[in-house]
């Protein structure tokens, strides 16, 4: 890194410009880090120097420990739909503290959630709950194997289905089955890899972490197609891609797969994950049922966790869920287009083949190209930080259902700004 070069000095400036306005989010991480490695335990969320922590947030909008304000646009990687303290989710919150909450059995609200999530997917006639979505798809990996009595599993390069199924460069936490990896979006290169022994292909419709990247629908056909013929159960990972369309990514293309995993948005800000699926699938849950698995053997999968319906997931969830109408989904992926092809129009202005926006809808991502493309990725979360805009250091935007058109040309004017008056060819 040359530091004479024009790049650097406005990188070294704005970050500086960061540490000195935060104070406090230093000292924050800094302390916490000898008990708590990197000072936060989400890898995600810590970058050089240090995070941002934050005390507050109210509608679309951020305090930081500092004092700051900020539009918020990381929404919870993509888990924050409905901006913070939303009055109906706080209203069923408070309903569920005047009626204590760990209860220990069955309650109604269970079974209300599962009506809920159930009529909306395709793929699912039945559903379970858990905590997470990485939990949702190593319970729908475990129980494809035990339907199908194989062991592999096919899964794509720069997939991300949570801290134990991880396909990028940093994966050692990974669950030991026996992965196949296929090369996402690629016919050719996967068609040879599928065959009768492998029990699931997991796949997300657009890879979420790796950069919004969308699967096209014709690949989406082909693992349909190929799944059916070999009888492996094909899982979609909608934990991200639910937020898209009413039916998740699945509806919008018409592409049913066998299983389906949620998460994230359908706690309405609490801890959540779930997997459903086709009725023979499910039925191995059931202690009652006579069911059998792709072999005639009669086998239970005994699914517990004390918080999987938990008072407080299940209630803000049904509230979510309802909140997530067509209409409201709709509104939100049209200003989710909106800021794509804006922000794609302002960079091809400035500097041609350097930025390539991704993503379906709502959710915004961008790729940088050449040499200079992570350095200017990452000067450009600092500048924006430094106007009060606040997107992932990543680099992606998630539009919520709180957010309005206002919002949307902030972000692009704030990046118009910085084309002209910061980024330098």
């Amino acid at each position: 890194m040359n530091p004479q070069d024009p790049l650097t000095q406005a990188l070294t400036h704005y970050t500086t410009l960061f540490t000195t306005r935060n104070p406090q989010s230093r000292h924050t991480i800094t302390s916490a880090s000898a008990l708590l490695p990197s000072g936060t335990t989400r890898a995600g969320l810590y970058h050089p120097p240090h995070p941002l922590v934050f005390r507050s947030g109210h509608s679309c909008y951020l305090t930081s420990l500092d004092g700051d304000e900020y539009l918020d646009f990381v929404s919870e990687y993509t888990a924050g739909m409905f901006g913070h303290s939303h009055p109906e989710v706080i209203t069923a919150i408070h309903s569920v503290t005047t009626q204590g909450f760990t209860l220990g059995g069955v309650t109604e609200k269970e079974g209300e959630l599962a009506r809920l999530l159930v009529s909306r997917f395709p793929s699912m006639d039945a559903i379970r709950f858990c905590n997470s979505g990485t939990e949702a798809n190593m319970f729908a990996l475990g129980v494809a194997g035990a339907y199908t009595g194989r062991k592999k599993i096919m899964v794509f390069k720069n997939g991300y289905h949570g801290g134990t199924l991880s396909f990028g460069p940093n994966n050692a936490l990974n669950v030991p089955h026996e992965f196949i990896q296929g090369i996402y979006n690629d016919i050719e290169a996967t068609k040879p890899l599928l065959t009768s022994d492998i029990a699931a292909i997991l796949i997300e419709p657009m890879q979420a972490a790796a950069g919004m990247i969308p699967a096209s629908p014709t690949f989406l056909q082909f693992l349909r197609d190929e799944a059916t013929r070999l009888n492996i159960i094909l899982i979609f990972d909608e934990v991200v891609t639910s937020r898209l369309w009413y039916g998740g990514l699945q509806e919008k293309y018409n592409i049913v797969p066998d299983m389906t995993t949620i998460g994230k948005h359908f706690g309405g800000g609490f801890s959540f994950g779930a997997f459903g699926g086709k009725g023979a699938i499910m039925e191995m849950f059931n202690p009652n049922s006579e069911a059998v698995n792709a072999a005639g053997e009669k086998k239970y999968c005994f699914h517990s966790g004390t918080w999987n319906n938990n008072l407080f997931s299940m209630t803000a969830g049904c509230v979510a869920a309802r909140l997530m109408s067509r209409e409201a989904l709709e509104r939100a992926n049209e200003l989710g287009e909106w800021l794509r092809e804006t922000l794609q129009g302002v960079w091809e202005e400035k500097w041609p083949g350097l930025v390539v926006m991704r993503g379906v809808g709502s959710a915004v991502g961008m790729g940088f190209s050449g040499e200079k493309g992570e350095m200017v990725r990452e000067l450009y979360y600092f500048y924006l930080l430094s106007e009060g805009v606040y997107m992932a250091y990543r680099g992606s935007f998630a539009v919520n259902l709180v957010h309005g058109r206002e919002h949307v040309q902030r972000v692009a004017e704030v990046t118009r700004r910085f084309c002209e008056e910061v980024l330098v060819v």
